[in-house]
């Protein structure tokens, strides 16, 4: 609905409102700016916020649209069901915490420096999110085939480099596995920032997995 103000005596008789207006003789009419709608990486990204801070408790088309202050009438218009919007949330995740940093991987020439650069970020970031996601894997059989396909791609990309960097086929995947799980059994530490090695020992480390 348009408000109407008035124009009076040289002043804009108005209370507080975002709006656009024009003016019209001595009459200011007030149309309300349009809010845009909602993406599905809008609710995507609100999920993943609410997962990390309150757990997949949070993960509801109710409990979401209360966060966004809206109907729960866009979830359903971009997500078929809970558990497809589950499935995305899933993909979301992964390709933030790990898919660039996969393809940046593949794109650097040196594979030891590739390696470096991978253990220096997968062993001193990511704790909260992380350890929410693999929560929420626990009670969720089919978080748990998504979270599984992603921990195989990562170790996948770890392995391929092991191998472009001079470590035997046979060598590669056991030492790639070792690193990831060492990984994320980090983060499941008390207090996992505490928990990490110095650049220094993560690089040295980078290069005794690429022995032959």
């Amino acid at each position: 609905m348009n408000a109407l103000f008035i124009l009076h005596s040289g002043f804009l008789l108005t209370d507080t409102y975002t709006s656009v207006c024009c003016v019209q003789h001595a009459l200011v009419y007030v149309y309300p700016m349009e809010t845009p709608p909602l993406t599905p990486a809008d609710w995507l990204n609100i999920a993943l916020r609410e997962l990390r801070e309150r757990g997949h408790g949070a993960l509801k088309a109710q409990s979401l649209a209360k966060a966004l202050n809206i109907t729960r009438g866009s979830f359903y218009h971009h997500f078929d069901s809970l558990e497809s919007f589950h499935a995305a949330v899933i993909k979301h995740w992964s390709e933030l915490s790990s898919g660039q940093i996969i393809r940046t991987a593949r794109e650097t020439a040196d594979p030891q420096q590739a390696l470096d650069d991978l253990l220096q970020k997968t062993f001193r970031s990511g704790e909260t999110l992380e350890r929410a996601v693999r929560a929420w894997s626990t009670v969720e059989p089919s978080v748990a085939e998504a979270v599984a396909k992603v921990d195989a791609e990562r170790i996948g990309a770890t392995e391929a480099l092991l191998i472009q960097g001079g470590a035997s086929a046979s060598d590669a995947k056991p030492r790639a596995q070792l690193l990831y799980w060492a990984a994320i059994g980090r983060l499941m530490m008390p207090f996992p920032a505490e928990s990490t090695l110095s650049p220094a020992q993560l690089s040295g480390l980078a290069r005794l997995m690429l022995l032959p």
